[in-house]
């Protein structure tokens, strides 16, 4: 029993490495401006390339819960469209990098005014570390009405 405990006690200890979640924030928000450029660019291939293959995306219809194959479809569709003009300004973005350094949470705010001057849009993301690369494996796009605009809302879907 004696002899267990010594060796047991003489093995070297798993160092747990700190996470760096100052780097870890700047690959996010590489991978976040690279999303933008690709969604202004109407690049649906590029935007593919940094969305696992397993992802729940989520678009601003109640129906449109997707996986990969029909956000590609649906995004194909709607780039396509010539007149529509993808410009927007992120005017606010947060992100949450987990303890372990291996996912993140973010967050974007912008008025897309393609398709609405009034409401402003919030996009939700997160993100896991494949590798030394971070891809989306949840996207939420969301407009998201101020609270005194709601029973206006309200009444105008009567």
């Amino acid at each position: 029993l004696v002899a267990v405990m010594t060796i047991t006690a003489c093995q070297s200890k798993t160092k747990i490495v700190p996470v760096d979640t100052a780097a870890a924030k700047v690959a996010v928000t590489t991978v976040l401006d690279k999303y933008n450029a690709s969604f202004k660019a109407k690049d649906v291939n590029a935007i593919l390339t940094l969305l696992t293959d397993d992802g729940l995306y989520c678009g601003t219809d109640s129906k449109e819960l997707m996986d990969k194959a029909s956000l590609s479809n649906m995004m194909n569709q709607t780039l396509a469209d010539t007149s529509l003009k993808v410009n927007y300004t992120i005017d606010k973005r947060e992100i949450r990098i987990a303890a372990d350094g291996n996912s993140a949470i973010a967050v974007e705010q912008m008025f897309f005014k393609a398709f609405s001057q009034k409401m402003p849009m919030r996009m939700v993301y997160h993100l896991v570390k494949n590798g030394d690369n971070w891809l989306f494996d949840f996207v939420s796009w969301n407009f998201i009405p101020n609270n005194e605009d709601l029973g206006k809302l309200n009444k105008a879907l009567e």
